[in-house]
């Protein structure tokens, strides 16, 4: 039972959720984008904490589910890249493959008492997922993704769920609506912040980028931002701050990254927290007061 909660939190971690509750509901919401998106995100995690388990990595992480998140998204990944349109065996090993990649790049981020996000994932399948359907390895190609089709951005805010489910390489509504409950059971805080930032974040990427309505209204460009949101969400004003400055940098580094022809996966939100997070650093260790900081932002 202990082993299956483990699991759980792992899976409820690619929110930054440490609750085991919340890892079932997403892994329930995966069924209605496609079955082998559940059974990726199940099968990565267990991959991810009996590695940890067997390699005996700090009992406290992995109690955590530190080594379960980047696994499942690896093993989704995987399924999204080569399994929709039918699974093989070789699907399968792939995707073992690359949670377990993922899990031991994870460790020698936490060994080193580093954040890593979701950087051992995206490594990982840059690698394994997107490299190898660009050379045709082993006879695998990428699968067409099944995005639903809107004309327009103002969609993206009548139907903001679609965002949530794109975090985990979904695209149904109902899988959004169900991941937003899996965040408000454990932080209805960085559920609402979550949800402004699906919000915010098209019209932030409209402004700064010439990017096409469909991509708005499939939430590409507001996952990060959900992420973003997750990370730093906050009762202070301050916490708006870095909210905004990590959805604007994530925008920012997706649409870069995008314009190279290289998957971006959550890369936006990996280099945007980690910049915020060093801001954040510096601000704190500052000691500055609500006052001085607002007026950072306020010199007149």
């Amino acid at each position: 039972m202990q082993f299956i909660k483990i699991v759980l939190v792992g899976i409820g971690q690619i929110f930054l959720q440490e609750n085991g509750l919340s890892g079932l509901i997403i892994f329930i919401a995966m069924f209605f984008s496609h079955w082998t998106l559940a059974v990726g995100c199940l099968l990565g995690s267990i991959i991810g904490t009996v590695i940890a388990i067997i390699r005996h990595y700090p009992e406290n992480e992995i109690k955590q589910g530190l080594y379960g998140f980047n696994a499942a998204l690896a093993f989704m990944c995987t399924m999204f890249t080569f399994g929709l349109n039918g699974t093989s065996p070789l699907i399968f090993f792939l995707g073992a493959m690359n949670s377990t990649v993922a899990t031991l790049t994870m460790r020698e981020f936490t060994k080193r008492n580093r954040i890593a996000y979701t950087f051992p994932f995206v490594l990982t399948c840059w690698i394994f997922c997107w490299g190898v359907a660009q050379i045709g390895l082993f006879g695998l190609s990428q699968t067409t993704p099944n995005l639903v089709d809107h004309t327009a951005t103002l969609d993206s805010i009548n139907q903001p769920f679609y965002a949530w489910a794109e975090v985990n390489f979904g695209s149904s509504l109902i899988t959004g609506l169900l991941l937003f409950i899996a965040i408000v059971i454990s932080s209805p805080i960085a559920a609402i912040w979550g949800m402004t930032a699906t919000i915010i974040s098209p019209f932030i990427a409209a402004c700064l980028f010439k990017i096409e309505p469909n991509q708005l209204a499939n939430g590409i460009y507001s996952f990060s931002a959900i992420l973003i949101a997750c990370a730093f969400a906050g009762n202070r004003l301050r916490d708006f701050m870095y909210v905004v400055i990590g959805i604007i940098l994530a925008i920012f580094v997706q649409f870069t990254i995008a314009q190279t022809g290289l998957a971006t996966y959550t890369i936006g939100f990996i280099i945007s927290a980690w910049f915020v997070l060093w801001f954040k650093n510096k601000i704190e260790r500052s000691k500055l007061s609500s006052k001085t900081f607002t007026h950072l932002f306020n010199p007149k």
